[in-house]
């Protein structure tokens, strides 16, 4: 349970990090997040939906399968289980923070 939870939390604060801090802006303009015609790297750092997708294959891979537990019939199907996992909760926590903000 506590691995979930860090799961969650690493996806979510390093995505938010990379989507709305100030420590990311130059990068985020280089990649054009802002342009009229954003590129795909502009596209995925502007998305609190499609960057903790990629963020939850990384943890997987290289920290922690939550699904892992689960005998699923292909064997790297956990991996895009984990980054639809990691998209749908950062997702849900941004969208209620947003709530909160308003």
């Amino acid at each position: 349970m506590v691995a979930l939870l860090v799961f969650i939390l690493v996806a979510y604060g390093a995505s938010n990090i990379m989507v709305f801090s100030s420590i990311f802006k130059k990068f985020r303009n280089l990649v054009g997040v802002n342009a009229e015609e954003p590129s795909f790297f502009g596209k995925l750092f502007g998305c609190m939906m499609c960057l903790p997708f990629w963020w939850g294959v990384i943890l997987s891979i290289f920290m922690y399968s939550p699904t892992g537990q689960f005998d699923l019939p292909i064997e790297h199907l956990n991996v895009f289980f984990d980054a639809c996992l990691a998209s749908g909760t950062v997702w849900l926590v941004h969208t209620i923070q947003e709530k909160l903000e308003a």
